[in-house]
């Protein structure tokens, strides 16, 4: 077993936060690129007003590097979904209108 998937294995046997924001988040993504997982996710720390995508960068060893995440996008966001092509990322967003 290769070291990458060693790590990958010990990190999905184990439970950690990405984001401890006040309201809750949902609809999580997962991707793993260039040696660190990236996670995106509905969040509702702006809500009622905006739903958002939020993304975060997590390391093999489970360290968040964005601790308060990223914002992709604040705008009724319902759901994402996220592609790499090995150069890019590609994040897709469902809006509620």
């Amino acid at each position: 077993m290769n070291s990458t998937l060693a790590s990958i294995l010990l990190l999905l046997s184990s439970d950690f936060p990405i984001s401890a924001q006040i309201e809750s988040q949902h609809r999580p993504v997962v991707l793993f690129a260039d040696d660190l997982f990236y996670a995106f996710w509905q969040d509702l720390r702006f809500y009622p007003s905006d739903r958002s995508t939020f993304g975060a960068r997590v390391t093999q060893q489970g360290g968040v590097l964005d601790t308060n995440g990223v914002l992709i996008m604040r705008d009724r966001t319902i759901s994402a979904d996220a592609a790499y092509d090995g150069t890019n990322f590609l994040i897709v967003v469902q809006d509620s209108c």
